[in-house]
């Protein structure tokens, strides 16, 4: 069976897996006081790899297909 790579921009929003590196690491500096609107780095290589709100959104929907 051969499966064909999806588009990286066919899943909007936080991305897991860092585009860049591959890590899953990822850094927010002070992500309690942080708007939404924060971006979030990947903790390896620095790449933003969404924004806070974005995180949060993929928190509440805990029982989705990750983009793995």
């Amino acid at each position: 069976m051969k499966i064909e790579p999806h588009p990286t921009n066919a899943w909007p929003g936080f991305k897991t897996v860092c585009q860049e590196c591959g890590s899953l690491s990822i850094k927010v500096a002070d992500p309690i006081n942080a708007p939404g609107a924060t971006p979030v780095q990947c903790g390896r290589c620095g790449a933003v790899r969404g924004t806070l709100e974005e995180l949060h959104d993929l928190a509440r929907r805990g029982d989705d297909v990750f983009e793995f």
